[in-house]
């Protein structure tokens, strides 16, 4: 994670044991049992007052996770996501002050299992202001063992991918001619893929060989 409290949070348990041999054996309960949870984060359009924040047009967005815009926006759709039974998916929330630790005081294994879940929203959900730009959504998991890889199933949810920039690309020439577009089609001829332009006059949004672009910056969707 980019956030440091994120990377670094911290759990501890307080364990109210009678033996101190059995207390310090039992002292990793909470530390494992964050061991379990996984995540996946998605940016989501946004409404802020009047004003629509898409989840493609995120500048930092394109330059931190996208190779400073030679890597792709994969767009799916929300309501298709198949979610499972262990999955809690949620807004991000975004405040002043996120602690960087919590503390919890259980007896058993079992008790840490249910103080974090019942504590979720708190420790998984919240990002301090500054990372407000991100509009995230993020879906979580506990894994059944610590440790264990964990998938969300997008596969029917993919809707379209937007390209940016390609490096294989001389100039003057075509996003539809570079490595990146060629390779996606590679993979799937049918998937659509979209090409977020900028220049002079702001950023627009292209269909693949389109006469007009489909959405201006200053203009919305057409």
């Amino acid at each position: 994670m980019n956030d440091l409290i994120e990377s670094n949070r911290m759990v501890f348990d307080r364990l109210v044991l009678d033996n101190p041999e059995k207390d310090r054996n039992n002292s990793l309960f909470a530390e494992k049992e964050m061991h379990r949870y996984q995540q996946i984060s998605f940016s989501q359009d946004r409404n802020y007052g009047d004003a629509m924040y898409f989840g493609f047009d995120l500048h930092p967005m394109w330059g931190l996770y996208a190779n400073r815009g030679c890597g792709a926006c994969l767009v799916f759709d929300k309501d298709k996501l198949k979610l499972g039974d262990r999955d809690y998916a949620k807004d991000i929330e975004y405040e002043g002050i996120i602690p960087a630790d919590y503390g919890f005081k259980n007896r058993s294994k079992a008790g840490i299992k249910a103080e974090v879940w019942r504590r979720r929203d708190e420790i998984f959900f919240y990002k301090r202001k500054e990372w407000e730009y991100e509009q995230e959504y993020r879906v979580i998991r506990r894994a059944k063992n610590e440790y264990d890889d964990e998938y969300l199933d997008v596969s029917d949810a993919l809707s379209f991918v937007i390209l940016c920039r390609d490096d294989s690309l001389l100039e003057g020439e075509s996003i539809w001619s570079g490595f990146h577009y060629m390779e996606i089609k590679d993979i799937d001829k049918k998937l659509p893929v979209l090409s977020y332009e900028y220049g002079l006059d702001g950023f627009m949004l292209w269909r693949e060989m389109p006469d007009d672009p489909i959405w201006e910056e200053y203009g919305g969707f057409w």
